[in-house]
């Protein structure tokens, strides 16, 4: 799973920027998973992962992680304002709403990998890469 949505990330932002380096992306809800956000900062991309529990972020940080202790609900612009992707893997579904409401507000586009068999919100666009179920929103 992580391969496969590291993979899809480095390519949407080469895609998109022509380059990988300098790239900035924010993980929302990073949880104690932190296999994607290290895959991409070994690819020279700047990851901010974001939580609300406290523990978590240390736990991140130790693990030489950029992490910030943020509330979507309220979030900090200096998060998101700078961000090339914001993503999300297993978001619950009433989070989902605040996620895209963040992409839309700063103009950043969002991933969700959802849980298994579970549907994300209306607006975003299903994505299959090598079998994994990925959605996007783009302005």
């Amino acid at each position: 799973m992580e391969k496969n949505i590291s993979e899809y990330i480095i390519n949407y932002i080469k895609n998109k920027k022509g380059y990988i380096e300098n790239s900035n992306v924010v993980e929302v809800g990073i949880g104690y998973y932190f296999k994607v956000a290290k895959i991409l900062k070994g690819y020279g991309i700047e990851v901010t992962v974001v939580d609300i529990k406290r523990e978590v972020v240390e736990r991140a940080k130790r693990a030489g992680l950029n992490a910030q202790l943020d509330d979507i609900f309220n979030p900090k612009l200096e998060v998101y304002k700078y961000a090339d992707l914001i993503y999300s893997i297993r978001p619950p579904r009433d989070l989902q709403h605040q996620l895209l409401k963040i992409s839309k507000n700063y103009e950043v586009p969002l991933l969700i990998r959802p849980l298994s068999g579970e549907y994300v919100i209306d607006g975003l666009k299903l994505v299959n890469y090598g079998g994994e179920v990925l959605y996007i929103y783009e302005r």
